[in-house]
């Protein structure tokens, strides 16, 4: 779009900062009801997705976020090409049997009619987490999707990629990946595996205008300071992916938090969707990028041209909301029409 302007992290701080900074000011954000918000912005073109992380708690907040994110979608007036499913999707112990009423007990089919496409947690592989069950826990909700195909829930493989849109005319495809590199979780035979797919991926021809990364594990956050070293393993994993052009989103959980940030040098904007119901994590004074301490969920929509990326709580509340061309510029939205 010709009104949109490129935008590095300098620049950035002059258009964000009056987001970041009044909120960890404690200003409440423009309380403006989500899909209301956006009704006016949906027309027939594009695709439609949700993201959630971090949502399977089994209790009142996932609830909440689950609530929000039907209402959402009822009111949206378009179907939902997916909901991304970043990861932590079963927190706790787990069986083959209880995989169903965990999901569709939150997301009915009735009323969340989409199918959820996942990938894992570390609170999916369990070591130092729910050690009784170990890798048994990944491999159950795997195993699920296998047995169990016309199920909304979707999780062919631990890394798979997904185009979305027409066959003949796929509108975006999205590069699902395991970032569980910690001591128990992915063996060393699977991260060879996986770089080597990754590679193969990118080489791979594809039709589709856009592309994203779907993963766990954010590689820029303003939570959790420890978890610096994951991130930067992570990027340096998958650096020939993050230098790819083409690929223009980033989408993770991990962190308990909404954030919206960009990288110098980079041209993806980097989403954090760790809000779907687990405790909420604190989060550093963000600068130009946008970082709430929230629970809540994300609203994608992608036409050829353009895609528009809005953060809403779990009150269903817009408290973020930002557009970008295929060429990466960026720029964030007005919350008030």
């Amino acid at each position: 779009m010709s009104d949109l302007v490129s935008l590095t992290r300098r620049d950035a701080l002059k258009t964000t900062l009056l987001f970041s900074s009044g909120l960890l000011a404690g200003m409440q954000p423009f309380k403006v009801h989500a899909a209301d918000r956006l009704k006016s912005q949906v027309g027939g073109e594009g695709l439609h997705f949700l993201t959630v992380g971090d949502f399977g708690t089994n209790n009142g907040k996932q609830r909440q976020v689950a609530d929000s994110m039907v209402a959402f979608a009822d009111q949206l007036g378009a179907p939902l090409a997916s909901v991304l499913a970043l990861g932590d999707n079963f927190y706790g112990h787990l069986t083959p049997d209880t995989i169903h009423p965990r999901f569709s007990g939150y997301y009915p089919k009735s009323k969340l009619d989409a199918p959820f496409y996942a990938v894992l947690g570390n609170h999916d592989y369990g070591p130092g987490y729910d050690s009784k069950q170990g890798r048994a826990k990944a491999e159950m909700e795997l195993a699920y999707s296998v047995a169990h195909p016309g199920s909304r829930w979707k999780m062919p493989a631990k890394w798979y990629a997904r185009e979305f849109g027409p066959k003949e005319d796929p509108m975006v495809k999205i590069i699902f990946l395991d970032g569980n590199y910690f001591e128990g979780a992915m063996t060393p035979q699977e991260k060879i595996a996986q770089r080597r797919w990754l590679a193969e991926e990118l080489d791979r021809p594809t039709k589709a205008r856009w592309m994203w990364l779907v993963s766990h594990y954010p590689v820029f956050s303003h939570a959790n300071p420890g978890r610096e070293g994951e991130r930067k393993h992570l990027m340096k994993e998958w650096k020939e992916a993050f230098h790819d052009p083409r690929i223009s989103l980033y989408l993770a959980g991990h962190d308990h938090t909404l954030q919206h940030l960009r990288a110098e040098g980079l041209k993806q904007d980097f989403i954090v969707s760790g809000g779907g119901g687990a405790s909420r994590h604190d989060v550093a004074e963000a600068g130009e990028d946008f970082s709430m301490k929230t629970r809540g969920f994300n609203h994608i929509h992608v036409t050829r041209d353009r895609v528009a990326v809005n953060f809403i709580n779990a009150e269903g509340d817009l408290i973020h909301a930002f557009e970008r061309d295929l060429l990466g510029k960026m720029k964030i939205l007005p919350l008030k029409s």
